[in-house]
């Protein structure tokens, strides 16, 4: 065998396993149906509707072989009793069993009859088509090879093949399958057996004839089952479209019956002459109508009876007539009670083939309510204007693509320029290009991270002058949230600026020219007090009081620099891992003589159990320190201190108390003020400093500070410390 041969043999064979796959492909169930044959939604329910008429149409077939075999036993019988003429060719063995044979079909019609109505029957209708069919054309085929002859039952089946091919047009391959089979029986096992007709007039199996005749009724059978198959295929698609049109049609004209009638907009039709045609609900109730109905019969003429300016209607049918549509048409009607309202009209003319206006269609809101929302609205903004503009600070807006949008008269003073030079123009129509580009920076910044913005920088003002200033800005948005601008104010610091020089030079002096001298003066002072007494002139106790003066000078003068520096600059810190206790007692070790001098007897009560904490173990010695020299400055001796630390939560709580003489509620409001000290200057001369730098150290560490007193009842200083 060639090649061409072999190839024409596999494309056969895929063929026919193809053909068997399909007709066996019968679902189980409509929810089978859905699973296996998936392309579209039309597919799967024609697929379920001829499963449901094959199963319905079995059952017809299954009365109609009924009916058929009964007829044919009948006339068995009678031909037993009363040998007909018409059976004298047919062979004795077939002829004498027929009754047996009948019986026997009969016998499997009542069981495909039971299986009908089973689950069996009604998920699996093409094998139950099979079975039956089968069984009824191959049990005279078995009983005639049982007899040893070969049964051409060419009448049994043209009725068989016919029958089912009009009962059950549907599904071809079962049809060829069932034909197949008993042909392939008929055929092939008489053939093995070598079995002839047993008829005298042709014994022969084989018959050109007979096998044209068997052929071309199948082929027909089978063509006409599957156009027919196709013609219901189409009808049942056109059928569902057609069902599915009606009900989408009814369900269109049920919506928009229901939008026409539940529409919050008044819709309407009016004539050409000036009268309203339709109406519904809402367009009632906008005209203080119960119902459409009387929207319809009191209206005969729009023009006069609707509009309060009755030209309104021919400005109405001059747009439609220009423009073939209006929207937007906002007038001042008059209601059924006499009351006027505002309404916006948007409408177009519905014309004929040639263009001639027929009437015109449109809707009505009632925009009342917005119109009054509108003027106060502008009431508001005249009010923000006229507030914004005696403002004696610049302040300006702009939206997002950095154009003014407004500015007070203070701005306009600024630049010297007018608002309607301003408005509309971005930074650099109005800038040097090196200012420009720092603020279209700064506000892109700002208008990323949508928070308060504050820095310094330059602006020209109307002197030609560049003026330092601080801006302050922020973004706004809209209602959905979307930034559309920033609003800035302008503050001018240029004075300030000036005094910050100011003091900062005398500063300067203060440090040059007072510091040196007494830190001069201590040195000559603790040179003499190192020689022996007897090359002193002065007593010794007067020269210990001059260095206790100048000492103490030399403090002051420290703590005001200290403090100019940590108001203008903010406290630097050199954070560092430390254990508190040990901090406070290098305070209490370096303090240690003050108290002695005092009778000042301290408790530390700070262990080593406290978390390390980051901070800067210079300035946490400062302000234990202050905290102890201020306490017993501002007691007199004997004083008891007690220091504690305690760890709460995520902070560290501390406090140094003492049971002096206590601070009066009035001076606990300032007394971390800068320049602040207490009326008990009986004991204590300072600038006030020591409690404004140890809020200063504590502050820039993240944490409190204040105090707990009474007059007479001692003083708790309390801070806490941050644990990161």
């Amino acid at each position: 065998m060639n090649k061409f041969g072999i190839r024409v043999i596999a494309i056969g064979w895929r063929k026919v396993k193809k053909v068997w796959r399909t007709a066996f492909r019968t679902p189980t169930s409509t929810e089978a149906i859905l699973a296996i044959y998936a392309p579209c939604p039309q597919e799967q329910e024609w697929l379920a509707f001829r499963h449901s008429f094959l199963w319905k149409r079995l059952n017809l077939w299954l009365w109609l072989a009924l009916g058929c075999l009964l007829t044919f036993s009948l006339r068995n019988i009678y031909d037993f009793f009363f040998p007909l003429q018409e059976l004298s060719q047919v062979s004795p063995v077939i002829k004498n069993q027929g009754i047996v044979i009948n019986a026997f079909l009969l016998l499997i019609l009542i069981i495909c009859f039971g299986l009908h109505k089973t689950k069996f029957g009604r998920h699996y209708p093409g094998w139950l088509f099979l079975g039956s069919s089968l069984s009824l054309s191959l049990s005279t085929q078995l009983f005639a090879t049982f007899k040893g002859v070969a049964l051409p039952d060419t009448f049994g089946w043209t009725l068989l093949f016919l029958s089912q091919a009009t009962i059950m047009p549907v599904c071809w391959q079962l049809h060829l399958i069932s034909q197949l089979g008993v042909l392939g029986y008929y055929f092939g096992i008489n053939t093995i057996l070598k079995l002839n007709t047993g008829l005298p007039h042709h014994p022969e199996l084989y018959s050109v004839t007979f096998i044209l005749y068997i052929f071309w009724f199948c082929a027909i059978c089978d063509i006409s089952i599957y156009l027919y198959d196709r013609l219901q295929r189409s009808e049942f698609y056109a059928r569902r479209e057609l069902e599915s049109a009606c009900q989408q049609l009814k369900v269109a004209e049920v919506k928009y019956r229901s939008i026409f009638e539940n529409a919050v907009e008044g819709i309407f039709q009016s004539s050409l002459d000036g009268h309203y045609i339709t109406a519904n609900r809402a367009l009632a109730k906008i005209y203080g109508f119960s119902s459409p109905e009387e929207v319809t019969a009191n209206f005969t003429n729009i023009e006069s009876q609707l509009y309060v300016d009755p030209n309104r209607r021919a400005e109405f049918i001059r747009l439609i007539e220009e423009k073939g549509i209006v929207s937007g048409f906002e007038s001042q009607i008059y209601r059924c009670d006499g009351s006027i309202v505002w309404i916006s009209e948007k409408a177009y003319g519905v014309r004929d083939e040639k263009g001639k206006v027929l009437y015109y269609e449109g809707w009505i809101e009632d925009i009342t309510q917005r119109k009054q929302a509108e003027e106060a609205l502008q009431e508001q903004l005249n009010f923000l204007q006229v507030l914004i503009d005696t403002i004696p600070t610049p302040v300006y807006y702009k939206n997002s693509c950095g154009i003014y949008l407004g500015c007070n008269k203070a701005f306009e003073l600024a630049l010297g320029l007018s608002k309607e030079d301003i408005l509309g123009k971005t930074d650099y129509d109005l800038a040097p290009k090196e200012l420009a580009d720092q603020y279209q920076t700064a506000d892109r910044e700002l208008l990323v991270s949508q928070q308060v913005h504050s820095y310094e920088s330059s602006v020209i003002f109307a002197d030609c002058t560049a003026h330092d200033v601080i801006f302050y800005k922020a973004a706004f948005a809209k209602a959905d949230g979307t930034i559309c601008g920033l609003v800035g104010v302008i503050l001018d610091i240029s004075e300030r600026k000036r005094t910050e020089e100011a003091l900062r030079v005398f500063i300067h002096a203060v440090s040059h020219d007072l510091r040196n001298p007494v830190q001069g003066t201590v040195m000559v002072l603790q040179n003499l007090l190192s020689q022996p007494d007897k090359n002193i002139a002065l007593s010794r106790s007067i020269l210990e009081r001059m260095l206790q003066s100048s000492d103490r000078q030399l403090s002051l003068i420290n703590s005001l620099m200290e403090a100019h520096v940590s108001e203008t600059q903010g406290m630097v810190l050199q954070r560092q891992p430390i254990q508190l206790s040990e901090v406070i007692e290098d305070a209490i070790a370096d303090l240690q003589p003050m108290l002695t001098a005092n009778q000042a007897t301290l408790t530390n009560l700070v262990t080593n159990e406290l978390p390390i904490i980051q901070a800067d173990p210079t300035q946490l010695w400062r302000v234990f320190s202050n905290l102890i020299v201020n306490a017993i400055k501002h007691n007199p001796p004997g004083l008891l201190l007690r220091i504690e630390a305690i760890y709460q939560g995520d902070k560290i709580y501390c406090s140094v108390a003492d049971n002096g003489v206590g601070i009066n509620p009035q001076q606990t409001q300032r007394l971390f003020d800068l320049y602040y000290h207490s009326t008990n200057i009986r004991y204590s001369l300072s600038l006030g400093l020591g409690l404004y730098l140890c809020k200063q150290i504590i502050s820039a560490h993240g944490g409190e500070i204040g105090v707990h007193t009474a007059p007479q009842a001692g003083s708790t200083f309390w801070f806490t410390l941050p644990v990161h």
